[in-house]
């Protein structure tokens, strides 16, 4: 059982002319510590999703349990003290604008009771622990988007959380202040052992700091696996989309450019290989070529991070004789590479 446990989970909203079902019979477990991703499109669910685990949503049918705990039949002050123990972020930060850093650190502080003198300590910890020393008495309107969001996730921490949500929490970032955001929550579930539920529609979002992930469509979990097998083995029309789209961002590898290959090079095989871990490294085209009579002519390369193994991309032409083309194809499979057609002259 993880910390987490989601079983058959309904929440259906009832509008002027029908009901309309936003998360229809999802069961899932997030184990504690860990990094869980949640990704779709809009309107797939994902956000009604999280709100049930701190029940900012209530569900329509199944149960929520934390921590062993049926949080879906809280009410009053145990579901007060239940919320304490889950941290939000969100994507436009929420910050009260008349306060100023280290009030709104303070805030779930002075809202538990907590002295002026033990909040500000524990604020000023969460300031360091964030990376904003220096900040404390700036307002939200003179700090930049990601400070802004590292206030946030301070404010987040500040009860000492089991769990923190994260909603669309880098959508409103630019790449390069996405990645500093990444890596906090990267660091601070390695030193806290804080358990991580990421919702993004984003897949290089995943990649980067997600253990595992869970695929929604309709309200619906489509897919559901270690990241790494689901970047290598996408099951569905919909994760396949969200991979490419990580891998058209990372490789600059779109339509047209493929078009462009399969022109400039029509003979043979032309594959995307895929790799994982330490093959991402190790010489599988030379031992390739020493197995069989071929060429090999690596078109793109790419290896991308993942928070437990690497992940590489390669896009390669292969001729020769075509019996051993497809013997080689045969041969990446076996060595635990995944092999995509992408033409066949």
């Amino acid at each position: 059982m993880g910390i987490i446990n989601l079983k058959n989970v309904t929440k259906t909203f009832q509008t002027k002319d029908k009901a309309v079902t936003a998360v229809d019979d999802v069961t899932l477990s997030i184990e504690k510590g860990e990094i869980f991703g949640v990704i779709g499109f809009s309107g797939a669910g994902k956000s009604t999703l999280v709100r049930t685990l701190n029940q900012l949503e209530t569900i329509t049918n199944g149960s929520v349990e934390i921590n062993g705990q049926t949080v879906n039949d809280l009410q009053g002050k145990d579901l007060r003290d239940f919320r304490k123990k889950v941290g939000m972020i969100f994507q436009h930060f929420n910050l009260l604008w008349s306060r100023t850093v280290i009030e709104n650190i303070a805030l779930p502080l002075e809202l538990n009771g907590m002295s002026k003198e033990e909040r500000t300590k524990k604020a000023t910890e969460l300031l360091k622990l964030v990376g904003l020393e220096g900040r404390e008495n700036a307002y939200p309107s003179e700090l930049s988007g990601g400070q802004k969001q590292r206030v946030g996730i301070a404010r987040a921490l500040a009860n000492d959380p089991e769990i923190l949500l994260c909603d669309e929490a880098t959508s409103a970032l630019d790449p390069q202040t996405t990645e500093e955001v990444l890596d906090l929550l990267l660091s601070i579930n390695q030193k806290l052992n804080l358990t991580i539920v990421l919702i993004t529609h984003e897949m290089n979002v995943i990649r980067k700091i997600c253990h595992r992930v869970a695929v929604m469509e309709n309200g619906r979990v489509v897919e559901e696996g270690p990241v790494i097998s689901v970047f290598k083995h996408p099951q569905t029309e919909i994760t396949k989309r969200f991979v490419n789209q990580d891998v058209v961002i990372e490789t600059e590898e779109n339509q047209e450019t493929v078009r462009d290959l399969i022109a400039a090079y029509p003979d043979g095989m032309l594959l995307r290989l895929l790799f994982e871990g330490k093959k991402a490294t190790e010489t599988i085209i030379s031992s390739a070529l020493r197995e069989f009579d071929i060429n090999i002519n690596i078109l793109q390369a790419n290896i991308r991070p993942t928070n437990q193994l690497s992940f590489g991309t390669m896009l390669v032409q292969v001729t020769g004789n075509p019996e051993l083309v497809s013997e080689s194809v045969a041969y990446f499979e076996k060595n635990g590479v995944g092999v995509e057609v992408i033409n066949y002259g």
